[in-house]
């Protein structure tokens, strides 16, 4: 038993001792890689703890620059919604918000040729 206690022992050693001289090779790594990399590292992590990790305070005591007017009930935040609504409507188009009426009973000003009226048609209008 005491020899598989040693040899647990010394196995547990010489992975520690290869860990150790492999922290050591890497810690003295002077290859123009290792360096470019040193470098760009230093420099984004001055870059990102140099940046502020929070907001500016608020000072919630001042009143809101486009106040959200109170919705008590239903009616109010329909009334609300509806004028906001119009307002954005208004703002993303001059063009009315429905089609003008239209008038089924006048005849095309260009109709669609169908059958026979097709041909004459594209007789009618070929470039010969």
């Amino acid at each position: 038993m005491s020899t598989k206690v040693s040899m647990i022992k010394s196995i547990v050693v010489a992975v520690a001792l290869a860990a150790a001289a492999s922290s050591v090779a890497q810690a003295a790594d002077t290859s123009a890689r290792a360096s470019n990399f040193a470098k760009e590292d230093r420099y984004l992590q001055d870059e990102s703890t140099a940046m502020p990790h929070e907001s500016a305070p608020v000072d919630r005591s001042a009143a809101p620059a486009d106040p959200i007017p109170r919705a008590s009930a239903y009616g109010g935040e329909r009334a609300r919604f509806d004028a906001m609504d119009r307002t954005l409507q208004s703002e993303s188009t001059g063009m009315p918000a429905v089609s003008p009426p239209v008038d089924r009973s006048a005849v095309n000003a260009d109709p669609a040729p169908r059958g026979s009226a097709e041909e004459q048609f594209l007789q009618q209008n070929s470039t010969k």
